[in-house]
C-alpha cells in the first residue's frame, strides 16, 4: 500500500520515501519506530543529542517549538484521522512555514499501532503565495480607486470573465450575472450599441485598440459614460481568439465637461446680450459728449469728462470680452504664415509714441526661427501687449530696455520677451493669478488687467502655453512655447 510520505510492507511497517523532507514514525506510546536522515539532523540541532528507535518524544520533545506544533497531528493520527497542515515554525533566525502530514497505520485487524509523519518545508512556496495575494489586493484597490475594471473575451466560448471592480462599474453582482457579449449589448444604451458593436468589429478586424467612451444603462433613468480600451489577440493562423482591456467609469469628468460647455455657453450668451443692449445706450452717449460745447461752463466739463472716461472705459471692456470669447473658437483653417520681422513692423507702429517717449530700446533675434504658423493679428496683440507691460513697468530712473528673440527647441517654437522693468515677487499662485481676467503685475499702475489675459486665451488658441519668470529690481521675462506639427519641428 501507499502513502503519502512512504509505503508500508507486508507487515504493516512503514518504509518513508527518500529525500530533503523530514521524515519519522510514532508507535501508540510516542516511541520512535523509523526516521530518516533528515530527520536526525534536525533532532541532533534541536536537542544536541542524536535520536534512537525506541526513544519516547513526551520525556523531552513535547515542549520543543517544533514537537509543539505536531502535538494536535499526533492526537489526531494516533485516534486514525488522517491531518495534514501548516505550521510558521522559527528556525535559523526567522519563520519558516512547514506541511505537516499525520498519516495513522494500521495492523490487519484494523488496530491503529501509531503514525507516520512528514515535514515538508513550504516557505518559498507560502512566500510566493502571500505576494501573489498582496499584489491581488493592490490590484483590486487600484481598480477601485481609480472606478477601473478589467475584462476577457474569449471569442471561441463566448465568455466574458470580469474583475470585481468591473462587476461595480456595470452595477451587476458576481454570481448574479453571466456575462456575454449579448449581455454586454443589453446594458450599453441602445443608441450607442451600433458604434460601439462596430468599434469592436473595426478592433478585431484592423487588429487595432478599441478605444471608445459610451453610455450604459443601470436602470431606467440611470445613465452612466464609460470609457472602454481593449485589443484583440490571435493564434497562429491570425484568427483573432480572445480579447482583453479596461473599463473605466468616467461618469462624473463628462458631466463635469459638460456643465463647464454649458456655463461657457450661457456665459457668452449673457455677454452678447449684454454688449447688445449697452452699446446702442454708450454709442448714444459717446455722440452726445462728441457734440457738447466745451468749455462754457468749468463745473459741468469736469462731469461730463468722467462720464465721457467712464463711457470709453465700459465700451473697451465690452469689446475686449467679446475678444476674448471669440478666441476660444478660432478655426485653425485660419492659421498662415507669419513673419516675425513682419508682426515687430506694426507693433513699433502702434507704440511709436510710448517708445519714443521713454527711450525705450527694443532688441529683435528672429534668425533661429524667423517664422510660424498662427493668425497675424493674435502676435502682433501678443507683441504689442507684452512691450507695452515692459514700458508700463519700467525702473525708475532706467531706461527701459526690451529683447525680443525666437527659437526652435523640442518640437516647439519658443518666443521670448525679456525686459529689465521693475519684475516682480512671484508665488506659484500669483503666477497664476496675472494671466487671470483683471490680473495685473502691479497694482499701482492704471489699467483694466485684461493685456496678460489677452496674451495667454490668444496664444492657447495658437496651440501656445505661456509662463513668466521674473525678479524684483532685475525685470521679466515672458516665454511662449508653441506646439510645432510634427512636420514642423
Amino acid at each position: 500500500m501507499k502513502s503519502k510520505i512512504g509505503i508500508f510492507d507486508k507487515e504493516n511497517r512503514l518504509i518513508p520515501k527518500h529525500g530533503d523532507d523530514v521524515t519519522w514514525s510514532i508507535n501508540q506510546d510516542y516511541q520512535l519506530t523509523f526516521f530518516s536522515h533528515s530527520f536526525e539532523q534536525q533532532f541532533v540541532n534541536d536537542f544536541q543529542i542524536a535520536p534512537e528507535i525506541g526513544m519516547d518524544l513526551r520525556s523531552l520533545g513535547l515542549n520543543d517549538v517544533f514537537f509543539h506544533a505536531c502535538s494536535k497531528g499526533y492526537a489526531a493520527a494516533l485516534k486514525g484521522k488522517p491531518l495534514v497542515y501548516l505550521s510558521t515554525i522559527q528556525k535559523d533566525g526567522r519563520g519558516k512555514v512547514f506541511e505537516l502530514s499525520f498519516l495513522p497505520f494500521h495492523n490487519v485487524s484494523g488496530e491503529v499501532l501509531g503514525c507516520c509523519m512528514q515535514q515538508k518545508d513550504v516557505t518559498a512556496e507560502s512566500e510566493a503565495l502571500q505576494l501573489l495575494e498582496d499584489r491581488d489586493r493592490k490590484y483590486k484597490e487600484a481598480q477601485e480607486i481609480a472606478n477601473v475594471g478589467h475584462w476577457n473575451w474569449d471569442m471561441l466560448k463566448n465568455e466574458i470573465s470580469w474583475s470585481d471592480q468591473l462587476f461595480r462599474v456595470f452595477g451587476q453582482k458576481p454570481g448574479n450575472f453571466e456575462a456575454t457579449y449579448e449581455a454586454l449589448m443589453d446594458i450599453i444604451h441602445p443608441e450607442d450599441r451600433e458604434a460601439f458593436n462596430a468599434d469592436v468589429e473595426t478592433s478585431i478586424k484592423e487588429n487595432v485598440l478599441h478605444d471608445m467612451v459610451h453610455r450604459i444603462m443601470l436602470g431606467e433613468n440611470d445613465v452612466r459614460y464609460v470609457h472602454q480600451k481593449g485589443r484583440a489577440y490571435y493564434n497562429s493562423n491570425g484568427k483573432p481568439i480572445r480579447m482583453s482591456g479596461t473599463t473605466q467609469d468616467v461618469t462624473s469628468e463628462i458631466l463635469a465637461n459638460q456643465r463647464i460647455v454649458e456655463q461657457n455657453k450661457e456665459l457668452e450668451h449673457f455677454v452678447h446680450v449684454v454688449s447688445h443692449n449697452l452699446k446702442g445706450p454708450i454709442s448714444n452717449l459717446l455722440m452726445l459728449l462728441s457734440v457738447y460745447n466745451w468749455g462754457r461752463d468749468t463745473e459741468n466739463d469736469i462731469i461730463l469728462k468722467k462720464f465721457e472716461t467712464t463711457s470709453k472705459a465700459l465700451h473697451q471692456t465690452m469689446k475686449d470680452l467679446n475678444l476674448s470669447l471669440s478666441l476660444r473658437s478660432v478655426d485653425k483653417e485660419r492659421f498662415r504664415d507669419i513673419y516675425f520681422e513682419s508682426a515687430m513692423e506694426d507693433v513699433l507702429g502702434l507704440l511709436s509714441e510710448e517708445i519714443v517717449k521713454t527711450g525705450t530700446s527694443i532688441t529683435m533675434r528672429f534668425s533661429k526661427a524667423p517664422t510660424m504658423k498662427g493668425v497675424k493679428s493674435y502676435v502682433v496683440n501678443i507683441l504689442y501687449n507684452l512691450i507695452l507691460n515692459a514700458i508700463t513697468y519700467k525702473q525708475e530712473g532706467r531706461t527701459p530696455k526690451v529683447r525680443i528673440s525666437t527659437m526652435l527647441k523640442e518640437g516647439s517654437l519658443i518666443l521670448t520677451v525679456a525686459d529689465n522693468g521693475i519684475g516682480i515677487k512671484l508665488t506659484p499662485e500669483r503666477e497664476k493669478k496675472i494671466f487671470d481676467m483683471y490680473g495685473r503685475l502691479s497694482g499701482k499702475t492704471e489699467g483694466k488687467g485684461l493685456g496678460l489675459y489677452l496674451v495667454k486665451t490668444q496664444a492657447e488658441a495658437m496651440n501656445g502655453r505661456i509662463g513668466v519668470k521674473s525678479e524684483t529690481g532685475i525685470g521679466s521675462s515672458f516665454t511662449i512655447r508653441f506646439e510645432l506639427p510634427p512636420d514642423c519641428s
